[in-house]
């Protein structure tokens, strides 16, 4: 009976391959799903629900421009040439006042905003002016239902009259993997993502605009993309594999690197960058934008990648932000990195900051990398504390 189980398993385990590798041979043209009317956000969504999974969605050689953020649930292979770019920001405001406690909003208008968007109310551009992430449950008349109530600010303010700015938060992918097999991951090739930064200025924060968000168990890969322009992060999350890409004039991170150990293991969470180019990154202040001190920046379990034969230019305060030890029952630390092999031409530091904090950082190397154009620093004193750092480089900053 074990037996007869066992092959049967094998069986489909092969079958489900096989129907795996032909769907991926499969082009799904996403223009073929336009109808009359529809717009760029409409029509992927088309292709999106009409797919198997692992497919391969081709984008026509044209600019499309996503108005909302597709959430993701299936392995999908997206292709190129052609160029995503966020929509022109629109400024919602309160037309009656809210506080903290608030479900519901009720706005100038809601033209553009549907079920499912995400976003938040800000005092300011900063990013401590600004609500957490909500999202939009139900839409009736000029109300808007919320998910949670509105909250704080960062700043512990929680009051908002009537005038208070809302903004919609856009990103190209937010990609939701499986904590249980078949584990979820993308890939994305030949494809220009366009983040429109010069008309989406309401806010700086982290929390706004990323690109893509990937958070999964299984790699997304990234392949001769281009990502400019950006407003906030660009790729955050996990098991990114990054080759041949450009990062070119982005507020914030190129990467940002964050996982929670109560969901993930450290083996399930490594990341690869290798021959790719950043060119005038994380150019917001930090006290400004939040994630922007670094062209890879670090949270939750930041780390646990190998990154070489990159080349970072111009890179705003730091190549690396943030080392700093493992601080929660969700946190590994800043730790398993490699960072060998790579050029850097002009940065505010290398490493933005080390803390001296009780945890665990265990093997970071930052080594053999050619760097010019840094002022000097002498990490002597924090590396006395952290053995599991490796900072060959320092005498170069």
């Amino acid at each position: 009976m074990k037996k007869s189980y066992l092959l049967f398993a094998i069986c489909l385990f092969i079958s489900c391959k096989k129907t795996d590798l032909l769907n991926a041979k499969i082009l799904y043209y996403i223009e073929d799903f336009r109808q009359q009317g529809m717009n760029d956000y409409e029509t992927f969504k088309a292709v999106y629900d009409s797919v198997p999974s692992n497919s391969t969605i081709v984008f026509a050689p044209k600019t499309y421009i996503f108005s909302h953020t597709p959430i993701v649930y299936k392995t999908l292979n997206f292709q190129g040439p052609a160029t995503l770019r966020r929509e022109d920001q629109i400024t919602y405001t309160l037309k009656e006042p809210a506080d903290k406690f608030s479900n519901y909003l009720i706005l100038n208008n809601h033209s553009g905003i549907i079920e499912g968007d995400r976003f938040f109310v800000t005092l300011g551009q900063t990013h401590n002016n600004n609500t957490q992430i909500n999202f939009v449950l139900k839409i009736s008349g000029d109300t808007l239902f919320l998910n949670n109530p509105l909250g704080k600010t960062e700043d512990e303010r929680g009051t908002y009259p009537a005038g208070t700015s809302l903004f919609k938060n856009i990103n190209f992918f937010w990609i939701v993997g499986n904590d249980l097999p078949p584990y979820l991951g993308c890939s994305f090739n030949n494809l220009t993502f366009d983040g429109n930064r010069d008309k989406n200025t309401g806010s700086h924060s982290w929390l706004l605009n990323a690109t893509i968000i990937a958070v999964t168990k299984n790699t997304t890969e990234y392949r001769s993309c281009e990502f400019i322009n950006s407003p906030g992060e660009t790729i955050v999350g996990h098991n990114a594999d990054i080759r041949n890409c450009t990062f070119y004039n982005i507020n914030g991170s190129a990467f940002h690197t964050s996982a929670d150990k109560v969901t993930w293991s450290e083996s399930e969470i490594h990341s690869y960058l290798s021959n790719n180019i950043f060119e005038n990154t994380n150019q917001i202040s930090s006290s400004i934008g939040g994630h922007s001190e670094g062209a890879i920046t670090h949270s939750n379990s930041g780390g646990y990648y190998t990154a070489t034969h990159n080349t970072f230019t111009n890179v705003g305060e730091s190549v690396l932000a943030g080392l700093y030890p493992s601080v929660s029952i969700h946190d590994w630390g800043t730790s398993n990195i490699t960072f060998t092999g790579n050029t850097i031409k002009g940065a505010g530091s290398l490493v933005r900051f080390i803390a001296q904090l009780p945890g665990v950082i265990h093997d970071v190397k930052i080594q053999k990398n050619t760097i010019s154009g840094l002022p000097g620093y002498d990490w002597s004193t924090e590396l006395t504390l952290w053995p599991g750092i490796i900072l060959k480089d320092r005498s170069g900053e």
